[in-house]
């Protein structure tokens, strides 16, 4: 496999409208929510977030890495059994998180229930991505995320404006992208080894413990803000937050994702220029993603008024630190790529669990004292801990 431009391309376009879709979902709830609300939906959805994290990890990021080395019969169980059993482990801790934060809310038990549908998507995109089908992306993506548009107008109507609505939203959005966007089993799927089975393994465990640790960081962010300066200042952040993140997401981990089928084949070359290369892309792509976040803040105060407007512009400080840490967190999932080639996920957790201890330390001073842009400084902090990190590892890999 090589390297195309026009790959890349057909990547990128593949995410455009369903990055724009979940923008606009998250715009959405910001204005049909109370600050309180969106808070709560926040807070359940990055809860939900955390254990998709560990479950798709273990298994969609490994069946990425993998899917060409496995055998048919274990790339079957890739795609469908490890990630409902690594679903049924994780649930029971979720739910008792949720529980004790939330209550036995309905948007507790949606934001559980949402967890195997979402391993059981991301690794099945996985699949597709590994495999060169864009339009299978495309399709799977556009169903979850235009479908969750209108379902969320309509629940917000008939339910009222709760945080369960939008979640409710998405879970069935992702139910219905499952059934409609099948994963056949290529044709090219080698034989296998128990030497690949046990490297898939070990390599999606560590991968799902950083994953998981990326999304717990954000947790910690709202509690700690929230136990700082209640919940609706949590609320204020958290929109914030989501926007900036979502874009860097949709830009940046897009094209991490639709570079990896690069990655893997300059690997397997030892091809050090050509992996510079790309991870000298990936950071030109991080850049963009910030300026264009800055630019959606200028419009947006430009334009004035409206609740959307408000509170994605009322703190620049706030936004400005939150567009940093988030180029510096997506320039290190860059840097990191030579780890993940060479397999060593562990120690990416390793790193993460630190600076997640880090943030811990300092979060709750800068809290007290500058409220959410003392949230965003230690995130900010953070990253740029985790970046290092990344950079050494990534040296001795090569």
């Amino acid at each position: 496999m090589t390297f195309a431009a026009r790959d890349l391309l057909a990547y990128l376009a593949a995410r455009v409208l369903p990055a724009a879709a979940t923008l606009g979902l998250s715009l959405l709830c910001i204005h049909g929510l109370s600050a309180e609300q969106y808070a709560v939906y926040s807070a359940a959805q990055l809860a939900a977030g955390v254990a998709v994290g560990l479950v798709g990890g273990a298994s969609g990021q490994a069946m990425l890495r993998y899917a060409r080395e496995l055998s048919p019969r274990d790339l079957q169980r890739g795609l469908v059994t490890v990630p409902l059993i690594a679903a049924l482990l994780v649930c029971p801790m979720l739910l008792g998180w949720l529980v004790w934060q939330l209550g036995a809310a309905a948007s507790t038990w949606i934001a559980a229930a949402s967890v195997p549908l979402l391993a059981l998507l991301d690794t099945r995109r996985s699949l597709f991505v590994a495999h060169g089908q864009a339009a299978k992306v495309f399709r799977l993506d556009v169903w979850r995320a235009g479908l969750a548009l209108p379902l969320v107008l309509m629940l917000l109507q008939a339910w009222g404006p709760y945080a369960a609505a939008p979640l409710l939203a998405q879970c069935l959005s992702v139910g219905i992208a499952l059934w409609w966007v099948r994963a056949a089993l290529p044709a090219e799927a080698r034989g296998g080894s128990r030497r690949v089975d046990a490297a898939y393994l070990h390599y999606g465990l560590g991968i799902a413990c950083w994953m998981a640790g990326i999304v717990a960081l954000s947790v910690a962010e709202r509690a700690v803000l929230a136990d700082a300066a209640g919940l609706a200042a949590s609320g204020g952040y958290a929109a914030q937050a989501d926007i900036i993140n979502a874009v860097f997401a949709a830009g940046s981990g897009a094209l991490a994702s639709a570079m990896m089928p690069a990655y893997l084949a300059q690997g397997r070359a030892a091809d050090a220029v050509a992996l510079l290369r790309l991870r000298h892309l990936g950071l030109l792509g991080v850049l963009a993603c910030a300026a264009l976040c800055l630019l959606g803040g200028m419009v947006l105060a430009w334009a004035g008024g409206g609740r959307i407007a408000a509170a994605l512009t009322g703190d620049v400080s706030t936004a400005l630190l939150l567009i940093a840490a988030g180029a510096v967190w997506a320039a290190a999932g860059f840097v990191q790529k030579p780890v993940e080639l060479s397999g060593h996920t562990w120690r990416l957790f390793g790193g993460m669990a630190a600076v997640l201890l880090l943030f811990l330390l300092v979060a709750p001073a800068l809290a007290a004292r500058h409220g959410a842009s003392g949230v965003a400084t230690a995130r900010l902090l953070a990253g740029g801990a985790y970046a290092l990190i990344a950079l050494a590892l990534a040296r001795r890999a090569w």
